[in-house]
């Protein structure tokens, strides 16, 4: 453990402002609070990073709950391709699929959540690159 260990229960970013505004000058709080409202807006993956992180774990979830990739696809409503492709990183997932893809993959809440904030992040991050 290090010293600084109670910072990572920080759980939003009112707190963790609150806590910068704490160790700041008085005339700062103001310049820490956009600073960290500028933070949340700030891509925390590249285009594709997230493509590449999540596909793995998307395929290996498959595998594991004995689902082809044909099964998985029907069950979704989904062509065979555009699964392939989902698994791949060719193309992007949105947010409602991937929390719909993982919970047929039987993911725990956190591990759902987990997924549909990486597929939000790549989402945002794809459409400021086109920008």
């Amino acid at each position: 453990m290090t010293e600084h260990a109670d910072i990572l229960e920080l759980a939003t970013l009112d707190q963790v402002v609150a806590e910068l505004v704490a160790l700041t000058a008085p005339g700062d709080a103001d310049r820490v609070r956009a600073l960290a409202e500028q933070a949340q807006r700030v891509p925390r993956v590249w285009p594709g990073q997230s493509l590449r992180t999540y596909r793995h774990e998307l395929t290996r979830m498959r595998e594991e709950h004995g689902l082809s990739l044909e099964a998985a696809a029907e069950r979704m409503d989904w062509s065979t391709s555009k699964l392939r492709r989902v698994e791949l990183g060719a193309v992007g997932i949105s947010v409602s699929d991937m929390r719909m893809l993982a919970t047929l993959y039987l993911a725990d809440p956190a591990t759902v959540e987990r997924l549909a904030e990486q597929a939000r992040w790549a989402r945002r991050a794809t459409r400021r690159s086109r920008a």
